[in-house]
């Protein structure tokens, strides 16, 4: 289980399930940038389309490896970010990418004086950050496209779909019992190669609070139900790539896909270990 090698016959789908409500206007110090949580989000949504492109880049040109789509849920409602109302393949948005721009960030130096880090990279996303956060609403049509992409005849051997939800707060519709429910659901589709993959990461900017990410199964403990939630809703991390966190880790899995208080660098970290078998293959 999940083994399969992502090739144009055996393609893989990743989503990003994006938080886009009021609260994301917070700032936040995150590896010493700082911006709101919207924009962090934004960089980190518009970094991993420009890495899986270069991935999916070879000496005869761009191989269509993946279908990616990026849902974003505010007040405005559940909305896809990209063009496509779905899923949109890699070689589509190769065919209307945008210009690489500038994305200048302030920092503090050791003697917290005023500088910036600039990055170039594509806007294919922007920042936004407005209304409520309709959770619910966003994983009821990220398990719709899921399950018809899995249904899909030709997808039926692929590794199986990744999908990243990111917030920064408690969601605004569904009970604790229907979040977890419409979590289920996305976890129980599924390619031959294994059920899809489900990520829930709390994006914070709380400094004092210490971040964990992929607790252990066996040891994890919290009196905060929000937190038993994304607990509860996360897939496991498959076996096969435990061992990114091992090199760096006391403990062994088996780990949960989820992640509190977790700043940007391991936001990054995160969609990086979760898409580690995108990127051998």
């Amino acid at each position: 289980m999940y083994e399969q090698r992502i090739t144009r016959a055996h393609r893989t789908a990743i989503v990003l399930v994006v938080d886009c409500s009021t609260s994301m206007q917070e700032m936040t110090t995150i590896n010493n940038l700082v911006m709101p949580k919207a924009e962090a989000i934004a960089f980190a949504s518009n970094y991993l389309i420009d890495e899986l492109m270069a991935l999916a880049t070879r000496y005869d040109g761009l191989r269509d490896y993946y279908d990616i789509a990026i849902i974003g849920y505010s007040g405005d409602g559940v909305e896809s970010l990209l063009p496509a109302d779905g899923f949109n393949s890699i070689a589509h948005l190769a065919t209307i990418a945008p210009e690489k721009r500038d994305f200048t960030f302030i920092c503090k130096d050791v003697v917290d004086e005023d500088c910036s880090t600039t990055y170039a990279i594509r806007p294919w996303v922007d920042a936004k950050a407005t209304g409520s956060t309709p959770m619910f609403e966003a994983l009821a049509m990220v398990a719709d496209l899921v399950e018809k992409w899995c249904n899909e005849p030709t997808n039926r051997q692929s590794f199986p779909p990744m999908v990243f939800n990111i917030s920064d707060g408690e969601p605004t519709d569904g009970t604790i019992d229907e979040l977890i429910s419409i979590a289920e659901r996305i976890k129980h589709t599924a390619t031959k190669d294994g059920n899809t993959l489900l990520f829930n990461i709390h994006l914070g900017n709380n400094t004092a609070q210490h971040p964990v990410t992929f607790p252990c199964e066996y040891n994890y403990t919290s009196e905060c139900p929000h937190q038993n939630m994304l607990f509860r809703m996360s897939s496991l991390l498959p076996e096969g790539l435990e061992s990114a966190l091992e090199e760096q880790r006391a403990d062994h899995g088996p780990y949960r896909c989820v992640a509190f208080n977790a700043s940007f660098g391991e936001l990054m970290s995160i969609l990086n270990i979760g898409s580690e078998s995108v990127k051998r293959n």
